[in-house]
């Protein structure tokens, strides 16, 4: 093969045992991963572990084990030795590995905040929508229309300003729609990260708020075949969810895995007991992967297959949507989306040196149907192509450069026989060039980069049905054509130090920016799924911001607290607004442009008595406040200020039939959002109470994990200010009680 010899590098070992901080005694099932590799291993029953046929080199090394500590470190695969390493006993651990910084480091010592959420704990906090799970991130939280409809709001920021990533491309299936949610499900992750601030360095345009980053689930190990079966069950939207999956990995690197899910919802209660009809949603998922790894580096294809049907809930038709309570059939109005995503990633080693490729071509229908099963109302079909190949070139030791390039190209298209048109035909083509320099050592990690992007829009009306239907372009050019160019330089740099074990201080400052999507340019129609009229503007200029982020925190055996102040400046940031003008029936909605600020940030708590071991209590607190710096007045869709309280239980104790049982008891506070923007109405505050239990369990012969968990156990009627419901005085989910089953093979 052409690569094994033009990249070929000699191969390394890792082996070595894990033991208590405390006792000495050996750790069984600690989990040895290697992230660079996505490969990784468990301790046997002596603590002992080896992982053969890995680039002799300096690789990052993370192990973890629930009740300690997790330890991060740079281990050289070209030593001969068998290394050893100690844990100590913890509650719970504040640091994981990240890689949505582009370099691979401790989450900790990243300049950038970035939070995780982990496999264990989606599972332990399972919600119909993977969207309301992540929500619970301090900083986070979701613009939604009920339970199946939702995406990200990163301190304060949302719709296009929150770029995702899955299988490391770039993932945009619409997203400038206001009910136009995340589009991915919980299937194959092995974890998500969230990048609390610009990302535009490494992401580019779409970045400028942070990045949702999908992690995908690990190979397996080598020489082994093993899958699971998860079968979920919902108590008030009567949902049920069947997922399953097999993986395996052979002695000599190749890799290949396959999964599929079902998930299906009635209409949800709320919590005075009332049904809210048309919120029912379904959606199928599969996804395929093979991939082969060498002394030369790995790749990996990736497929995945996601159809979603999602009802819409009308305003003025809230009675005569509600159905028999069991109904799951879709009835109008609602949307069909469908999803294609084929990836590729490849790492090839050139000594110390590596280069990454990634390649994705995404395709995506949105259909929105409203009028008759027969008929489309409104139908798009987007198909995007992208690029992103990084060089990481070490400098020494401690310092590393990556270079980079990427390039983005979308083209998306009407129905021909669409009843409505809201956005012309149009393309879409980013490309950029980017460098970003990490400097790590003990104590200090300095990070720093700039990057140049440019972007042309094409806005094409030509077409017959355009003519047809008398769709015009903003600004009625006479050729029925409009096209845009954006670009510009953006930087940041930033610093972590951590002067001993108990302190570490963060500082980051960053520019990031973002192109208007094409329904603030050149909307001009009627949307079905928001019921309005909406209009854009084709003058809007990029949105450019600049944020400092500022974090300190402080550590001790059994208290742990800090806090991330941030503040954002923002300039030509675009928001929605209604007008008193009608078109037809319906209000017509505008684009708006003005400079705008927003500020904020969340602070942390946590308390694990060495008395009680296995015992936390965690608080958090985040705050936002976003307003337009010409007049003070308050921005749309702001989440209100939110305290969050955990008090969980982790034993490693067995009885009978249980093994490792856990409970947490949560509370979420959000407070009265008395800052609304002209038009919004004010929200009051509201308090949710929620429970979760689980255990391994021995039973029949057979080994499963068992979850329970409740969310909003006091059935609260309650209005969520970030709903896009909220308007028409719809309230959210009442209690629900989750049941999730794991066997696995």
């Amino acid at each position: 093969m052409i690569f094994a010899n033009g990249f070929a590098m000699d191969l390394g070992r890792l082996s070595g045992r894990v033991i208590d901080g405390e006792t000495s005694s050996p750790l069984p099932g600690v989990t040895v991963y290697l992230p660079e590799l996505n490969r990784g291993t468990v301790t046997d029953g002596e603590g002992h572990f080896e992982i053969e046929d890995i680039p002799a080199k300096t690789l990052t090394l993370q192990l973890s084990f629930m009740g300690y500590e997790t330890k991060i470190l740079k281990v050289d695969t070209k030593e001969v030795k068998s290394f050893d390493f100690s844990l100590v006993p913890s509650a719970t651990t504040i640091d994981e590995v990240v890689v949505s910084g582009a370099h691979i480091l401790s989450r900790e010592k990243s300049p950038v905040v970035i939070s995780k959420v982990d496999r264990a704990e989606i599972l332990r906090n399972p919600s119909p929508s993977l969207m309301s799970t992540l929500a619970r991130t301090p900083g986070v939280s979701e613009v939604s229309m009920g339970p199946g409809i939702s995406k990200p709001v990163i301190r304060g920021m949302s719709f296009s300003r929150v770029l995702t990533v899955y299988q490391g491309g770039r993932f945009e299936n619409q997203q400038w729609g206001a009910d136009h949610g995340l589009g991915l499900s919980e299937t194959g992750i092995e974890s998500v990260e969230l990048v609390k601030g610009p990302a535009s360095l490494i992401y580019g345009s779409g970045a400028m708020a942070g990045v949702v980053n999908l992690i995908e689930e690990r190979d397996a190990d080598r020489g082994t075949v093993s899958g699971d079966v998860n079968l979920r069950g919902y108590s008030n939207s009567l949902g049920g969810r069947l997922d399953a999956g097999v993986r395996g990995a052979s002695q000599n690197g190749f890799v290949w895995s396959i999964r599929a899910a079902e998930e299906n919802h009635a209409d949800y209660l709320a919590g005075s007991g009332k049904t809210v009809g048309n919120t029912r949603f379904n959606t199928r998922n599969v996804k395929a992967g093979v991939g082969w790894g060498g002394k030369w580096g790995d790749t990996r294809v990736r497929y995945t297959y996601l159809k979603q049907n999602l009802g819409i809930l009308e305003e003025d038709e809230r009675e005569e949507l509600v159905t028999f309570r069991n109904d799951r059939a879709m009835q109008l109005p609602f949307q069909d989306v469908t999803d294609h995503f084929l990836s590729s990633e490849t790492n090839l080693y050139i000594g110390q040196d590596r280069l990454k490729l990634t390649f994705g071509y995404h395709l995506n229908y949105r259909e929105e149907i409203e009028d008759g099963f027969d008929e489309v109302d409104l139908g798009l079909r987007q198909q995007n192509f992208m690029y992103d190949a990084k060089y990481y070139k070490g400098l020494g030791k401690d310092l590393e450069l990556i270079v980079g390039v990427q390039g983005f190209y979308l083209q998306n298209e009407n129905y021909e026989h669409a009843e409505e048109i809201l956005i012309p035909d149009a393309t879409k083509d980013d490309r950029s060039l980017y460098a970003l320099l990490n400097y790590a050592r003990e104590k200090w990690v300095l990070q720093g980069g700039a990057r140049y992007d440019y972007r042309r829009v094409m806005a094409d009306a030509r077409d017959e049905k355009f003519l047809d239907y008398g769709f015009e372009l903003p600004g009625s050019p006479n050729n029925r054509i409009i096209e845009r160019d954006f670009g510009g330089m953006t930087a940041s740099g930033g610093a972590t130090f951590m002067p001993d074990e108990r302190w570490r201080f963060r500082a980051n400052l960053a520019s990031g920016f973002r192109a208007p999507d094409l329904a603030e340019l050149f909307s001009n129609g009627p949307h079905p799924g928001t019921s309005r009229f909406e209009l854009g503007n084709s003058t809007f200029e990029r949105e450019q911001n600049v944020q400092a982020d500022l974090g300190i925190r402080y550590k001790l055996s059994e208290l742990s607290m800090g806090a991330e102040f941030f503040y954002n400046h923002v300039d030509n940031f675009i928001f929605f607004t209604p007008t008193d003008v009608r078109q037809g029936d319906l209000t017509v909605w505008e684009f708006e442009q003005d400079n705008a600020r927003l500020y904020g940030g969340e602070f942390y708590l946590d308390y694990h008595p060495t008395a009680l071991k296995g015992l936390s209590i965690q608080n958090n607190y985040s705050m936002v406040i976003g307003q337009r710096r010409s007049s003070g007045e308050y921005l749309p869709y702001i989440p209100a200020f939110r305290w969050q309280q955990e008090l969980t239980y982790n034993s490693s104790l067995s009885a009978g039939h249980f093994s490792r049982p856990f409970a947490s008891l949560r509370g979420n506070w959000v407070m009265n959002q008395n800052r609304a923007a002209p038009l919004e109405e004010n929200t009051p505050g509201y308090y949710l109470l929620g429970l979760s239990l689980g255990s391994q369990v021995n039973a029949f012969g057979q080994t499963f994990d068992l979850y329970v968990n409740g969310t909003n156990l006091l059935n609260l009627h309650y209005l969520d200010h970030m709903s896009l419901y909220r308007p028409f005085g719809i309230p959210q989910m009442g209690k629900n009680v989750s049941v999730h089953l794991r066997f696995k093979f």
